[in-house]
């Protein structure tokens, strides 16, 4: 009895472990940056702000900065995913463009497509699939040009 607790034990401190490994730290304001987001936007931009007394998470996704253009509130959002697998990847990114208006982009290096539905850029790089939404509120207002300045960005540093 001794003996099977002791492996199970050892068995759940080994899988604990390679989940622990299999996460890395990220987030995804070091790789937009605040200038970044200034230049596709054309304005100043500020960067989310966190409560000091929260713990932020080892994984960070998203990264939204915010400012003003004309008089009206802009943003600049990028959501980063990955897949297991390159396939799975690829894969979850063709059902996503199955279930939204595209307008296909050509990119050196990747594959991507505007969403006129949503707003929002798509980029797929390997097993990295990016969401990329920069512009006013309203969707239908979103430039697929500034978001494609971001896209093609994003690519050199992914």
């Amino acid at each position: 009895m001794a003996a099977s607790r002791f492996w199970m034990l050892a068995l759940g401190t080994a899988l604990s472990l390679s989940v622990q490994a299999a996460e890395e730290p990220f987030d995804a304001c070091d790789i937009f940056t605040q200038k970044d987001a200034e230049a596709a936007l054309g304005t100043a931009a500020q960067p989310e702000t966190f409560n000091p007394k929260v713990k932020r998470p080892k994984v960070i996704t998203k990264c939204t900065y915010t400012g003003f253009k004309e008089g009206k509130p802009v943003s600049a959002l990028v959501e980063f995913r990955f897949g297991r697998t390159e396939g799975d990847t690829k894969s979850a990114f063709g059902e996503h463009r199955l279930q939204v208006q595209t307008k296909p982009m050509m990119m050196s290096g990747a594959e991507a497509f505007w969403s006129a539905k949503t707003g929002q850029m798509n980029l797929r790089k390997e097993r990295t699939w990016v969401q990329i939404s920069v512009g006013p509120a309203k969707v239908t207002d979103r430039d697929p040009d500034q978001a494609r300045k971001v896209a093609e960005l994003l690519l050199g540093k992914i």
